[in-house]
């Protein structure tokens, strides 16, 4: 998990006993590690290093971890591997941008996440090919096109009413202010009673 160091607000101690950070301490030493993990107590990397699967992004696509920061930027996580051998990768809390990786070709597409599979959805009117010289020659035009993708999606998000947290459109019930997980957990507490 990410480690954070300095003097932590309320919302990473809060973030910390979720399990989601974990706070290294208000004095920054020498060397500021990035990562810990929760089994062990090991710390480790530099905030520049990618992760996995960023790195295993950056190998699919031929190109060195630096070329993919320049022009797609950082925070990269593996989604799935589709039924045509596609590997996807996606970016943003929630997803904004999907990268879909097939040999020497990758698409940028807008993803959209299923609720009830937690799986993902792309939206095929936001999908625009790219090959790996794109990326090396042209880094500025994928750029430009992941941000518009990205853009888009978070003009589409929508606050819950219940846990004040942002979700995508498709998480949320009917015309409802209120997203799924929210929802279910009303219904539970309203089966209790």
């Amino acid at each position: 998990m990410p480690l954070i160091w300095g003097l932590p607000s309320p919302e990473l101690m809060s973030e910390e006993e979720r399990g989601l950070v974990a706070l290294g301490g208000c004095m920054v030493p020498g060397e500021d590690f990035a990562l810990h993990c929760r089994g062990c107590g090991l710390e480790w990397g530099r905030h520049g290093d990618p992760t996995a699967d960023e790195q295993e992004l950056a190998d699919l696509l031929g190109v060195r971890y630096a070329e993919v920061v320049r022009a797609l930027g950082t925070g990269w996580r593996r989604e799935f591997e589709d039924r045509d051998g596609v590997r996807w990768f996606v970016s943003g809390e929630p997803a904004q941008v999907a990268v879909g990786v097939h040999g020497p070709r990758f698409v940028l597409a807008r993803p959209l996440t299923r609720w009830d599979e937690g799986g993902l959805d792309l939206q095929p009117a936001d999908r625009r090919e790219f090959g790996r010289d794109d990326l090396l020659h042209f880094s500025e035009v994928v750029a430009e096109e992941a941000d518009a993708i990205a853009s888009r999606r978070r003009r589409s998000f929508r606050w819950c009413r219940m846990c004040r947290r942002v979700h995508p459109p498709e998480w949320f019930v009917g015309t409802e202010r209120v997203c799924q997980e929210c929802e279910s957990a009303l219904a539970t507490l309203e089966a209790d009673l």
